[in-house]
């Protein structure tokens, strides 16, 4: 868009201005300036109302990087800049406390100083590399991380840090901070937009030099960077979930590329993807096979078709007690929130289920409502069936708030606390409540996966995992693979420091790869098991995937829609030769948000094959009668078909 500049304003270039766009006030991005006669417009242009940045609030990486991902993610130029440019005009100081350690570097392992010193050379060189550091839980990535920063700083550049979680940061911060004071700085979506700005004015001049936070902070635009590291690079939050549809590991890879440093990606469960091409030779495998502090827990399969009580085994219950008699704490992992999942008429089978929705509704006891935990609707809990008026209405399932209420029934006398959405919403809630189990003033946590990212808790000893089957059962080709993940991890987080913890994980399914391998903290059997299930059913690593979701209220225009682009496919097959197009079918979540979906798949071992059937397809959409009514989503490599 263009739009005139009065001769009072200087206007530079990469800065962001105030303009009227469909009579609202927008910030936007100045891309290029011209002369009066260099252009010519059969039309009136508006003028700029505001200027923001005296001088430019990105730099030429971030152009390249905003190109890139118009290209690669079927999105426009301004859905690129504007996933990542702050849009608050003014900015006002984050303030964090701290205090410098004069400990902070702890000796490393062998292991530990192999890794640093082989990424070192690379940091020393100036050179893009791709490291991935596989190492078990506890083995002590951090560590390699602060001497790979430091490293990064005293060779006069800066660094970036990702997590995954904004829960995560503060703890990661506390690390860093230690060593390196206020070189440091925090990015997450949980400050002020004015906090972020002040975060990125920071890395800007070059005050900052060393960036910590999730996805968003890997756009800070330090001087001179001189490392990436993605923490946990097998979390699905690297992946954003709107438009432009990103994974920060292929930006990083990107940036590091043009920026010529390297990346490091850490991970006690990497990504099947990240690992097969590691094996292959296109990243530098560097591995962590010891333990930091102590051994792995011992890890106990209980069957639960030989349990009465499908919540609390006997056996996990037992030991338990002679944990608490013991004084160390207890972590039960449920990932499923809310009392019961579904609640349903004895008496005519009624199931309330959610009207935006193709789900039930998830009953929260304690707020006495059902709540849709994909949409957000709610509705007062139900004294009656609406259906027949019978007031007999069962709960079905649990959820971590109905083993709440079991636990504290069993332990009245012991300090229970649960971790999950419903607990943290508040601004510091979360913070709250991991201190206070930090401190030992709670005796049993119970939370969903949460509570099994990166926290490294002294006194649990035991871990228990109720039900791990629910993850199994998602309807998608990485159930397995996410359920090995967080039972990994949350299996992690038993004896931590100074003793050896115990695990136990109940399940209809012991069985199951996923289950075993966990339970064993076998990631290489996992990942070979998995990696011959995914070469029979033609998914990622061997292939690459795209995913269309076409989505309307409206149903019977979505199904008109459907049958002509199917028709359409099939009479141009010569377009799609090396690409296998499924669909357009339902989704298996069918109905969301009030919206009807269904998606098209695409797999191809050429990326360049996938983008030209995209733009086939895409180019027959944008031409059809149905865009006022239909939206279309494009997901190249989707962490989810749901």
């Amino acid at each position: 868009f263009y739009y005139k500049i009065s001769h009072e304003k200087n206007i530079k270039p990469l800065t962001r201005v105030v303009v009227e766009f469909k009579n609202e006030e927008k910030v936007g991005i100045v891309l290029n300036i011209f002369k009066e006669d260099e252009i010519n417009l059969d039309f009136k242009l508006k003028e700029v109302i505001e200027v923001l940045d005296e001088s430019p609030i990105i730099t030429d990486i971030h152009y390249e990087i905003a190109k890139m991902m118009k290209e690669n993610y079927f999105c426009s130029l301004g859905e690129a800049f504007f996933s990542f440019i702050p849009t608050e005009k003014k900015e006002s100081q984050f303030k964090y406390n701290y205090y410098i350690s004069q400990n902070a570097f702890k000796k490393l392992t062998e292991e530990q100083l192999y890794a640093f010193k082989t990424i070192e050379k690379s940091i020393i060189e100036s050179k893009s590399e791709t490291f991935l550091i596989y190492g078990v839980t506890g083995s002590g990535k951090t560590e390699v991380y602060k001497y790979l920063v430091r490293s990064a700083l005293e060779n006069g550049k800066s660094a970036i840090l990702l997590v995954p979680e904004i829960s995560l940061t503060p703890q990661n911060l506390e690390r860093f901070y230690e060593c390196f004071g206020d070189k440091v700085a925090l990015y997450h979506s949980k400050m002020t937009k004015r906090e972020r700005l002040y975060e990125w004015n920071r890395a800007l001049k070059g005050e900052a030099k060393i960036v910590i936070g999730p996805r968003s902070a890997l756009f800070l635009p330090l001087k001179n960077p001189g490392i990436i590291i993605i923490d946990e690079e097998h979390d699905a939050s690297y992946k954003s979930n709107n438009s432009p549809r990103y994974h920060a590991r292929n930006i990083a890879y990107f940036r590091c590329m043009k920026e010529k440093m390297p990346l490091v990606l850490g991970s006690a469960t990497p990504q099947i993807e990240t690992y097969y091409h590691a094996l292959r030779k296109k990243f530098v495998l560097l591995e962590l096979k010891n333990r930091f502090s102590v051994n792995l827990p011992n890890v106990e399969i209980i069957d639960l078709k030989n349990e009465k009580n499908k919540i609390l085994s006997d056996r996990l219950l037992q030991n338990m007690i002679l944990t608490l008699q013991n004084k160390k704490q207890i972590l039960l992992f449920l990932n499923r929130r809310g009392f019961a999942p579904v609640l349903m008429c004895e008496q005519c089978g009624y199931i309330f289920e959610c009207p935006q929705c193709d789900v039930s509704f998830t009953f929260h006891k304690k707020e006495g409502e059902l709540k849709c935990h994909h949409c957000g609707h709610s509705i007062s809990a139900p004294e009656k069936c609406p259906s027949c008026g019978s007031i007999d209405i069962k709960e079905i399932g649990s959820g971590t708030e109905k083993l709440e209420d079991v636990i504290k029934k069993i332990f009245p006398s012991h300090r229970v606390e649960r971790m999950d959405l419903d607990t943290t919403r508040g601004k510091n809630s979360y913070f709250e409540i991991l201190g206070k189990i930090k401190r030992h003033e709670v005796d049993i946590v119970i939370g969903t996966q949460m509570v099994s990212k990166g926290h490294d808790i002294a006194g649990i000893e035991l871990v228990g995992v109720i039900m791990p089957d629910i993850m199994l059962n998602i309807p998608d080709f990485r159930s397995a693979e996410r359920t090995f993940s967080i039972l990994t991890q949350v299996i992690g987080r038993a004896g931590r420091k100074g003793s050896k913890g115990v695990a136990f994980i109940q399940t209809f399914v012991p069985e199951h790869y996923a289950i075993l391998c966990a339970s064993k903290q076998d990631y290489h059997d996992f990942f070979l098991k998995e990696l011959k299930r995914r070469k029979n059913f033609h998914y990622p690593p061997f292939v690459r995937l795209a995913r269309l979701v076409l989505r309307s209220e409206r149903k019977d225009k979505l199904e008109m829609l459907c049958q002509e682009i199917k028709s359409f496919i099939l009479q141009n097959k010569k377009e799609f030769d090396n690409c296998e197009v499924l669909g357009p079918v339902s989704c298996p979540l069918e109905k969301l948000k009030n919206n009807y979906r269904y998606h098209i798949i695409i797999k191809s071992d050429k990326l360049s094959s996938i983008k030209q059937a995209i733009g086939f397809i895409n180019s027959y959409f944008k031409n059809s009668n149905f865009t006022n009514v239909v939206y279309m989503e494009i997901d190249i490599d989707p962490l989810s078909l749901i």
